[in-house]
């Protein structure tokens, strides 16, 4: 397992000193000691791309920096920063922790001033910005800056840079110009990596509006360019400095999302060969408990890194080396006053377990992520990590990945990832909305019994999965290579959905369609009996087949149905994608997914799988299960925050486990939860999850 930390820059202070670079390393010695592979550092030396697209090649040039926060850095040059890596260097081989790798990220907004009043958070003026505006034609992403285009050629230019000491000819790719400057610059400096940060995948960024607005473009080939340009540019740097690595970064909304509506494939990207690591900026806790940005909390960056596994583990197969997949632990931040931490350590220490075996299916077994990348090391107010956080936080991860590197077997659905599926809309239906939005509806289900911990592509599909597999789409392949006896849930439009596949699910099209808007909705369950408005896509409507049963409906028609084979259900979606947050207008109700989840898992019962018993709308829960070391692992988490739950409140669940798996549950502190009863097939348990907490239960011999 590879461990990455970040830093900024001025927390080292001025001048350098050694004293300072000692301190650092020995605080965070114990992050690294628990790596078996690469032990790397990220600098954030400004945010912005400037670091590099503006240096001279002159060691004594001043850092291109112009925020207030790092003013006491104003007059450090490019000499004073090849120092900097060279003395953590030296630090981390005498305090033996061997080869320390260290890289700079940088982000593709030119610049970034918010709030746009008072630049109080983020007040990063872009010089390389405002030199050439032509690159930053847009600004639809969510942070408050003009965004890259690097498709755009570069106008003339006469300021003297490292690689093209004349200035910049017309028409110049961007490509060009960043991969020249940054193979002189890491080769005077003797930095190891770059990430390509925030807006580098697009200017899709944390809500679902990209390019084009919330879908993609009706021109096919038009959408294309963007997984071209930015193949383009992961290519041009990796050949500069072949040796040194190529990091891509997430947009933290899912790479379905990222290729339908950013227009970048990030399967495509990572198969060309030229990306070293992709970092899922798997940020739960900031946007669950502080930006309440829900619908890219805890359980949605479990789902957003598990599909992005099985496309990553898919692209792996035409490289020579394969793509390191990171998940991201947070710390607190240093630039924003959320402290995760601290203030919630509880779900933190959820989301170390459950991030950490987040895992893809493969025909060769499990595979996990490949490392960690902590941010953050400091502050925003100057202080470092105390050192009983980051043994607190060292101790968690070193447990969670040794479990997750034994992981031999994992319980709860499967999410099965359709490349093909996807593929076709994005060629033939590239504007439409068709509810592909896989990893959305599965955050979402997590929350009340669907335990799924794990996804695969639909060409890897085991034989059989008892505990049942959830569908993007559908094709007519997928339907073929899915076991009789395994139950699945299909999700989406119906006309996406393979007609023999959708009719043994239950439905069948009318081939009328229903427009987008809020529909009052009736659900099965009795606690649920009052109908609500719920918001939905533009929808095929459908009638229930001969025998099937209509388990939710939405004016008249149904739109969760169950029939021989299992479940079809078109899922609600939001009222505008391009909202990051999630106010209760965004899908009208919970509802939905709890009915979906509720039905979902009593088909998987009625196979002897692993299943939760009903939970109820308002006590939202999330329950997985895997083996390691030869053991049963049960993780409970008590997450939510906002309208959708209250996690300050303690969670009860009852976990129904199958007989022939299980011995005795054992927590943390040794305490045994003894099983409450017993039926033919399981033995149940009743788990207690702690305010804003979580429960790890560890199987013990009988």
């Amino acid at each position: 397992m590879d461990r990455w930390v970040e830093v900024d820059i001025d927390w080292f202070g001025r001048p350098i000193a050694g004293a300072r670079t000692g301190e650092f390393v020995e605080q965070v010695a114990p992050l690294w000691r628990g790596a078996d592979g690469d032990r790397g550092l990220m600098l954030n030396v400004g945010f912005l791309i400037d670091v590099v697209t503006l240096w001279s090649g002159d060691a004594d040039q001043r850092l291109p920096l112009r925020a207030k926060r790092l003013a006491e850095w104003a007059d450090a040059t490019y000499g004073d920063l090849r120092a900097l890596v060279q003395e953590l260097k030296s630090e981390a081989v005498n305090q033996g922790l061997g080869t320390l790798l260290v890289g700079v990220f940088v982000a593709g907004p030119g610049q970034v001033v918010w709030p746009p009043e008072s630049g109080s958070l983020y007040d990063l003026y872009g010089s390389w910005y405002e030199r050439h505006p032509e690159l930053y034609p847009l600004n639809v992403s969510l942070l408050p800056g003009p965004d890259l285009d690097p498709r755009v050629p570069l106008q003339r230019d006469g300021y003297r840079y490292a690689a093209f000491p004349e200035g910049l000819p017309d028409g110049i790719a961007f490509a060009d110009v960043l991969a020249a400057q940054w193979g002189l610059l890491a080769d005077f400096v003797g930095l190891d990596a770059i990430l390509l940060r925030d807006g580098f995948l697009g200017p899709m960024l944390y809500a679902r509006r990209g390019p084009y607005g919330t879908a993609a473009s009706t021109d096919p080939r038009e959408n294309t360019t963007w997984t071209e340009v930015v193949t383009d540019v992961c290519r041009r740097l990796k050949s500069v400095r072949p040796e040194g690595l190529v990091m891509l970064y997430s947009t933290g909304v899912g790479g379905t999302a990222e290729w339908r509506v950013g227009c970048v494939d990030v399967e495509a990207v990572v198969a060309a060969g030229d990306v070293d690591v992709f970092v899922d900026q798997t940020w739960g806790g900031a946007w669950q408990d502080w930006w309440e940005q829900g619908w890219k909390a805890w359980t949605h960056q479990v789902a957003n890194l598990a599909v992005h596994g099985a496309m990553i583990r898919g692209a792996n197969l035409h490289r020579r080396t394969a793509c390191r997949h990171y998940k991201l632990i947070e710390t607190w931040d240093g630039w924003e006053p959320w402290d995760t931490i601290h203030l919630t350590p509880g779900k933190l220490e959820w989301g170390i377990w459950a991030l950490s075996h987040a895992a893809t299916v493969t025909p060769d077994g499990l595979v996990v992520p490949d490392g960690s990348y902590v941010s953050w090391m400091n502050y925003r107010d100057g202080r470092l990590l105390d050192t009983e956080a980051i043994r607190w936080l060292a101790d968690r991860l070193d447990a969670a990945e040794a479990s997750a590197q034994s992981m031999t077997h994992i319980r709860g659905p499967l999410i099965v990832h359709d490349r093909e599926a996807v593929a076709a809309l994005h060629r033939e239906h590239p504007h439409t909305n068709h509810s592909e939005w896989i990893e959305d509806q599965v955050g979402f289900l997590m929350k009340w019994g669907v335990a799924a911990l794990a996804a695969t592509r639909s060409e890897w599909l085991p034989a059989e999965w008892p505990d049942g597999l959830i569908v993007q789409t559908g094709s007519e392949t997928t339907l073929a290579r899915i076991a009789e006896s395994t139950p699945v849930l299909v999700c989406g439009r119906a006309s996406t959905v393979a007609p023999r596949m959708l009719a043994e699910c239950g439905a069948q099209s009318t081939g009328w369609a229903v427009p987008a808007g809020y529909d009052l909705t009736q659900f099965s369950s009795g606690d649920l009996a009052v109908p609500e408005p719920v918001h939905y896509p533009e929808r095929d409507e459908v009638m229930a087949v001969e025998g099937a049963a209509m388990v939710t409906t939405a004016q008249g028609g149904p739109v969760l149905t169950r029939g021989r084979r299992g479940l079809w259900w078109q899922p609600p979606d939001f009222f505008d994608p391009s909202n990051a947050w999630l106010p209760r207008h965004q899908i009208g109700s919970p509802s939905p997914y709890v009915e979906a989840a509720r039905a979902f898992v009593e088909a998987v019962r009625a196979v002897g799988g692993f299943v939760i018993d009903p939970v109820a709308v308002h006590l939202p829960v999330s329950v997985h299960a895997w083996c390691s070391d030869g053991r049963w692992h049960v993780l409970v988490g008590n997450l939510e925050t906002g309208w959708i739950g209250d996690s300050r409140h303690p969670r009860e669940v009852t976990i129904r486990i199958p007989r022939d798996a299980l011995g005795r549950l054992v927590g943390a502190e040794g305490t045994e939860v003894a099983a409450q009863a017993a039926d033919g097939r399981y033995r149940v348990f009743c788990v207690t999850a702690p305010p804003q907490g979580m429960t790890l239960l560890r199987e013990e011999a009988a």
